[in-house]
């Protein structure tokens, strides 16, 4: 028999036969896994595979099978097979990818998928705590978020997950969840930002990012932190040139839109998802306040960007 490793992240408990470095290990009295995580040798997926890419563009191929499961690859990172229910993933390791860079994959990309099965939306997010109250970073990715994560750390804040929010609804409001406490940066934001950290982290040659522990003591993040409020960040290339940081709060549609954008697994469309994710729009709007944040890109414009979050929260 394989031996078993347990985990916490994201609130949950997985069980993984592959040891796994970015997490926190508990023992087996801390509660049932949500997900156990298996291996498997690239013959067990030529039989499961689907003949063609569902869509060649998508660097990700992902496809529902007959029985409900999931079956997901990315050339040169992964092969996965998850169960109709979202509980079982059985995994195989691609081309001469990394043991943390394999690793980051399954804690963003199969993770999500798995909980999309499982009922749940989970969001493309960095999310940072300010003194000790959440702000979610959201935005495709190239939107800066990860650029400005860094930059409030460095001004005091500190990281709770990178990429993949997990929510919990409790009463009024919303608490997130810690993720790995690890954070990609383009080589120059981490440089000018986190200089340290940086020099102590590691290329990630999917992503073409450095892959960094903010702080040299990672914090033990066992409760949920309240979210004070959403942030949007639109891509650089699709917002106009802006003079000013603005700030301004969502509302109907285009709050709905943001929300359904930025859900971490895109590529699950069974026509059931989008009615829970416009459900699922309505609860976070009458949770929290979500903000359109525009500024410009610049260096100099940062502290100015981090006193106007700030003032969004109460802070």
């Amino acid at each position: 028999m394989r031996a078993r490793h347990r985990y916490r992240v994201y609130g949950l408990v997985i069980e993984s036969e592959l040891r796994l470095t970015s997490v926190e290990e508990v023992a087996d009295g801390d509660g049932e896994p949500a997900v156990t995580l298996g291996f498997a040798s690239p013959d067990y997926f030529r039989t499961i595979a689907p003949s063609r890419a569902v869509d060649p563009r998508d660097w990700v191929q992902h496809a529902v099978l007959d029985d409900g499961s999931v079956y997901m690859k990315a050339d040169g990172a992964f092969e996965t097979l998850i169960s109709a229910d979202g509980r079982t993933v059985t995994c195989g390791r691609l081309g001469d990818i990394d043991q943390r860079s394999f690793e980051a994959n399954l804690l963003n990309f199969v993770m999500s998928a798995s909980l999309t099965l499982q009922g749940e939306e989970t969001l493309h997010s960095t999310v940072l705590d300010i003194d000790g109250r959440a702000v979610g970073l959201l935005g495709l990715s190239g939107a800066g978020k990860s650029t400005l994560a860094a930059f409030l750390i460095s001004r005091g804040a500190d990281l709770i997950t990178d990429d993949m929010l997990r929510m919990k609804f409790a009463g009024g409001s919303l608490l997130a969840y810690a993720g790995p406490y690890r954070l990609k940066l383009l080589d120059e934001p981490g440089t000018g930002f986190l200089p340290g950290a940086v020099a102590d982290g590691y290329f990630n040659s999917l992503s073409g990012k450095v892959m960094i522990q903010p702080r040299a003591a990672v914090p033990r993040r066992r409760e949920p932190t309240p979210l004070a409020a959403l942030f949007h960040l639109d891509h650089p290339d699709d917002q106009p040139a802006v003079g000013a940081v603005t700030c301004a709060r969502l509302g109907g549609v285009e709050l709905a839109r943001v929300i359904i954008s930025s859900t971490m697994d895109t590529r699950y469309a069974r026509p059931d998802r989008l009615t829970r994710q416009i459900e699922f729009a309505a609860r976070v709007a009458e949770a929290l306040p979500v903000y359109e944040l525009r500024y410009p890109r610049s260096v100099e414009a940062m502290d100015d960007v981090a006193a106007e979050i700030r003032r969004a929260i109460g802070a």
